[in-house]
């Protein structure tokens, strides 16, 4: 029951710790159902998705999505954020995320095509982008 407890509260202060990076924008740009949307046109379009980096509000650490073909999308399993399918191995809500980097270059041997990417973000809906020759943001925030 204690180890309840503890996981209990820090989950409260987790949360209270988002909300209060949350709290420094003027305008949250995402909400969990399009970020649900997005989430369906990454994996339905796995194969253009090769590398996905995100950074947490709390935090400078960049950190990376593991989505792929074979990812399992439960619809009320990722209501609110990913479960392990990141390089911090743990829950990641949706409203932690500030935002997302689609690299250009992902390894010696591999790139991304930024142009098909913004392509099929954009047919999702309408997000902040930001692109250039090194990458593709995907804004969650703005100050």
């Amino acid at each position: 029951m204690m180890r309840i407890k503890k996981a209990l509260r820090y989950d409260e202060q987790k949360i209270r710790d988002i909300e209060k990076a949350v709290a420094q924008f003027s305008q949250h740009l995402m909400s969990n159902s399009k970020w649900v949307r997005l989430i369906e046109a990454i994996v339905e379009n796995a194969d253009d998705f090769k590398k996905i980096q995100f950074k947490k509000i709390q935090n400078v650490r960049i950190g990376e999505l593991y989505l792929d073909k074979d990812s399992i999308f439960e619809f009320d399993y990722w209501q609110t954020g990913f479960e392990g399918n990141n390089s911090f191995n743990d829950w990641l809500e949706y409203k932690e995320i500030e935002y997302l980097i689609f690299p250009k270059i992902v390894d010696s041997n591999n790139i991304q095509n930024l142009e098909r990417i913004k392509l099929i973000i954009e047919n999702v809906g309408q997000f902040y982008l930001q692109i250039d020759e090194n990458e593709l943001k995907l804004f969650c925030y703005k100050e």
